[in-house]
């Protein structure tokens, strides 16, 4: 006798359990119930179809979309697919092989579209049965809104919806092998964390999605936008003149304010502009590269946008060269410092000298401070230097006259180094001197950092130190640091004593000020001074101590104690 396996979904034994009297029906039936149930409790129908693809029986359709049996049958289950999905439900006419597997929406009991698995497999014909098909229909509604939503947020921005740097790179490839002329406009948002530290951080997400969707709003149809992160954003657009037109357009939103809430958020964009070169090597990158280079130049000269130039990828090598010169100067000594004497005006004595940071490269000669101070904040080594100088000063102060005082600058970025305030003093007392004798000059961009901030300025003064605003006149916020009553001085910066040598409402603005600070018991101090005609302006409006290439240059100190030796 031929051994077959036994049909778990219908009783081996109908002798058993009290079923002797059931008829075959009967089993058939409690079959298919016990089919139905366990469909249902994995959301699968079984379905039966012609090799025309008419549905010939089914088995839990009911269950999974809530409609009758017979509404499957034939061609009746097309009826419910999506009119987007159904050429591909569709199969009739088709070679499709031996085996079958889609996936398409089905309209569901509550009229919503579901997506369905189907999988097939083709039974050959065998004696009276034709060849047909056989399968499994699966609902994988949640699984596939899962898949899509991690689709989504690895292609998007989840904050601004945008796409991210990946679809940017998808974007600009699938350009590239169509050949298609394309523009990168890479831009970012001038004091955007002025904006975070005035209103919160709250108010600054609101602010970049309300960006974003103005970028949108003024791009071209075809423009692909993305947020390459933090307040910087991209578009690839056809040519320049787009580029510019929206980059303009853009700037005009951002200056008049984007209202958020009950704040206005009024602020500018800088722009950088490239056009893509598909003969180039690794053309996308190289694309944003430049770009970004551009929008370095932007930024750096305050002109808002700047087109790409091959003299700015020059630059960029120097500045990498530059950079990893930086690392190795100070343990190869070439770093030093000079001095510049701060003076009174009646008189010319000597209040303090402000020490100067000079670099001697073997190769490059003297580099401009300017060129490597900003490259150093810029990439994160200004700390490093800054250790370096006031140690350096330190040493200097420790050796010179017991009278001698200097003042030191200190950036915001190395201010924000945790337990700065406490470094500085380990420092002052190493070398045995009173904080007194050292005056930091702090940048007058203070005047928009965080709280933080803040709290290192009065762990400052908690130490002794005496504090100057440096660089004054340059932001909008200064006149809140002098009454703050956190420095000691504020030292002019030269643009404003040029507003001040141009204009008498600058001038008189200077005069209320130098007023305000006398009574305030604090200094001031105007630098940059090279003529007899700012000189007298200066003393007009009652500065008393100046600093500049009028009186002396920057020197060594132990050539300036030899100057002073031989004036008196």
């Amino acid at each position: 006798m031929k051994k077959t396996w036994p049909d778990p979904w219908v009783d081996p034994d109908p002798g058993t359990g009290g079923q002797a009297a059931a008829s075959a029906g009967d089993f058939i039936a409690r079959g298919r119930e016990r089919y139905s149930a366990a469909l249902q409790a994995g959301s699968v129908v079984l379905w039966h179809a012609d090799l025309g693809g008419r549905i010939l029986a089914t088995l839990g359709w009911g269950a999974l979309t809530g409609r009758p049996e017979s509404e499957a049958l034939g061609r009746a289950a097309l009826d419910r697919v999506h009119p987007e999905d159904r050429p591909l439900a569709d199969f009739r006419g088709r070679d499709i092989g031996d085996t079958l597997q889609l996936e398409c929406r089905v309209l569901d009991a509550n009229d919503r579209w579901r997506w369905m698995r189907a999988r097939g497999v083709r039974i050959a014909a065998s004696g009276a049965f034709p060849a047909e098909w056989v399968g499994t229909f699966e609902d994988i509604h949640d699984e596939r809104l899962a898949l899509e939503r991690a689709r989504y947020l690895a292609e998007r921005d989840a904050l601004t919806g945008l796409g991210n740097r990946r679809t940017l790179y998808e974007q600009l490839n699938r350009l590239r092998w169509m050949d298609a002329s394309a523009t990168v406009v890479m831009i970012d948002v001038d004091g955007f964390k002025a904006i975070n530290d005035l209103h919160g951080h709250l108010i600054g997400d609101r602010f970049l999605l309300r960006l974003a969707q103005s970028l949108t709003a003024s791009a071209p149809a075809h423009a692909v936008c993305a947020r390459m992160g933090g307040d910087e954003f991209c578009a690839v657009v056809a040519d320049q003149a787009e580029a510019e037109a929206l980059a303009a357009r853009l700037g005009a939103i951002c200056g008049a304010g984007l209202m958020i809430g009950d704040s206005n958020c009024r602020t500018g964009i800088s722009a950088g502009i490239a056009d893509a070169d598909w003969a180039a090597p690794d053309p996308v990158s190289t694309a944003l590269r430049r770009a970004d280079l551009a929008l370095y130049h932007a930024k750096r000269n305050n002109s808002g946008l700047a087109r790409f130039q091959p003299a700015m990828q020059e630059e960029a090598d120097a500045r990498q060269k530059l950079l990893h010169a930086i690392g190795a100067a100070s343990r190869n000594g070439e770093f030093f410092l000079e001095y510049q004497p701060i003076v009174r005006v009646d008189g010319g004595a000597t209040e303090a000298y402000e020490a100067l940071l000079r670099w001697q490269h073997p190769q490059y000669g003297r580099i401009e401070p300017a060129l490597f101070i900003r490259l150093a904040e810029e990439n994160g080594l200004i700390g490093e230097l800054g250790r370096w100088v006031l140690d350096r000063a330190c040493d200097d102060l420790a050796s010179g006259a017991a009278h001698l005082r200097l003042n030191v600058n200190v950036s915001a970025r190395q201010l924000a180094e945790p337990g700065f305030a406490d470094t500085a003093a380990g420092t002052l007392r190493r070398h045995g001197l009173d904080p007194g004798r050292l005056t930091l000059e702090l940048t007058e961009s203070l005047s928009a950092s965080t709280v933080a901030l803040g709290v290192e300025v009065e762990r400052l003064r908690a130490h002794g130190f005496r504090l100057v605003l440096d660089d004054f006149g340059t932001e909008y916020a200064a006149l809140s640091q002098v009454s703050s009553g956190r420095f000691d001085g504020i030292k002019l910066s030269r643009e404003f004593i040029a507003d001040c040598c141009a204009s008498r409402r600058a001038w008189l603005v200077l005069r209320h000020v130098v007023n305000l600070c006398e009574d305030l018991g604090m200094s001031v101090v105007a630098e940059g001074i090279e003529t007899d005609a700012e000189l007298a302006v200066l003393r007009r409006a009652g500065v008393r101590l100046v600093q500049g290439y009028y009186f002396d240059r920057p020197r060594p100190l132990a050539e300036l104690a030899e100057v002073a030796a031989a004036a008196s």
